[in-house]
């Protein structure tokens, strides 16, 4: 017999999630830049280290995913997170929804925690959602699909118990791993049957959209048989021209670093502006501390003090630049050739042409962009493109209101065409 675990409980210290719209959330990867930090000197001050939500009047996020593996990976921290709590340590109000980090023990062959040991440590340290221990099935293990799908739901079922044998208050929030429609239908019902008021679709996060609607409306299938409300979050998952048929399909939250991370990896979108809209940074890496640089002082063509000159030189001119003080053939000359001496082969003329002629920091209006101006868009450092990263978070919020914003006016025309 299913019990719902959830009903008639009060839960007043918990920070639950809004159940009537798609929740966002950011995973927590110890994004922190210097608060004071000096960008003329680019020197680090004694100022405190915050993040987006620290930053922002409003966090650009929903609420935050942390995982163990990255907890424990610092020592330090994890103390820390122990003594203080995680919401003190995070700074943060809102929901902190706890996952084991499935893909930070991908290679064993059983996950290196118990269920019971999870179930507790999500109490301990005061998370709001807790998700049992998984273990992923992608295709470099395929031939452990069925054996790892096994444990994923012997220990959803172990994690049940130990929470309600505790009466723990944070929600426990059961995971589903497959490979196929199939399973991820067979991983759902099993865990409703257990008697999860939430569950969790893992394992997807690099399969084409395609795909991820396929597994979704296969678990969609399954909660459309239960009288109760389920909820459904999507790991790893922000696919913003899928969002409506997300929520069709009953994902009510998710998580993704991805327009985040987008600041420092790859080359042509590192800075988003909304309507998808992307543009380069421009790349000026630090003379004394960047690998290219060191690498190319190794081979003696030239000495640190050059360096730093046309280093210098090329962060003057992208200043002056943004001030209309120097023009853009000039400032392109610059960094294009410091570029080359660095022994960057990527071509990018065209991309860095493209945001000096727009000067996309300026038409942004947030908090980030209207402090350090033109910082932003300079591809260097920590400092920089983690900020960089955080004006990226909020464009994507940012986005993702205005179509759920769109989405809810739709469902109400509907209900009026109906009535």
């Amino acid at each position: 017999m299913r019990v719902n675990i959830l009903a008639g409980e009060k839960m007043t210290s918990i920070k639950r999630m809004n159940p009537d719209k798609l929740s966002y959330l950011i995973p927590w990867w110890s994004d922190y830049v210097d608060s004071n930090y000096n960008f003329r000197t680019d020197e680090p001050t004694d100022g405190r280290k915050v993040t987006a939500h620290e930053i922002y009047d409003k966090p650009p996020y929903d609420g935050i995913l942390a995982s163990k593996t990255k907890i424990e990976s610092n020592k330090k921290n994890m103390r820390r997170i122990m003594k203080q709590g995680i919401h003190d340590y995070l700074n943060f109000s809102g929901p902190v929804f706890g996952d084991c980090g499935a893909y930070g023990y991908i290679d064993e062959a059983e996950p290196p925690y118990s269920p019971t040991k999870i179930a507790d440590y999500y109490h301990d340290i005061g998370f709001d959602y807790g998700v049992s221990v998984d273990h992923l099935i992608v295709k470099s293990v395929e031939s452990e699909k069925e054996k790892r799908f096994e444990i994923t739901l012997e220990n959803a079922e172990k994690f049940l118990q130990r929470h309600q044998e505790k009466g723990y208050e944070y929600v426990p929030v059961g995971a589903a791993q497959g490979w196929d429609t199939v399973s991820y239908r067979e991983a759902a019902e099993e865990l409703i049957d257990m008697g999860y008021d939430h569950i969790a679709i893992g394992g997807l996060t690099r399969s084409p959209t395609t795909t991820v609607l396929d597994m979704l409306n296969s678990v969609h299938g399954v909660l459309e048989r239960y009288d109760q409300d389920i909820s459904v979050h999507l790991f790893g998952v922000a696919r913003l021209k899928a969002i409506q048929k997300l929520i069709r399909l009953g994902v009510t939250s998710f998580d993704s670093a991805s327009y985040l991370r987008r600041a420092w990896l790859g080359a042509g979108s590192n800075y988003m502006m909304p309507g998808d809209r992307g543009y380069a940074a421009i790349r000026i890496p630090q003379s004394d501390r960047s690998p290219s640089a060191r690498k190319i002082l190794e081979t003696g063509q030239v000495d640190i003090d050059t360096l730093r000159e046309i280093d210098r030189g090329c962060m003057n001119l992208m200043r002056k630049y943004d001030r209309g003080e120097a023009d853009i053939d000039e400032v392109m000359d610059a960094i294009l050739w410091y570029d080359s001496m660095l022994g960057d082969d990527r071509d990018h003329e065209e991309h860095y042409l493209k945001t000096l002629k727009d000067k996309p920091w300026k038409e942004c209006q947030c908090a980030i962009c209207q402090n350090i101006g033109v910082e932003v868009i300079i591809f260097r450092g920590n400092n920089r493109n983690r900020r960089r990263g955080f004006h990226n978070t909020r464009v994507f919020y940012n986005e993702l209101q205005r179509i759920l914003s769109q989405e809810k006016k739709k469902s109400g025309q509907t209900f009026l065409d109906e009535y």
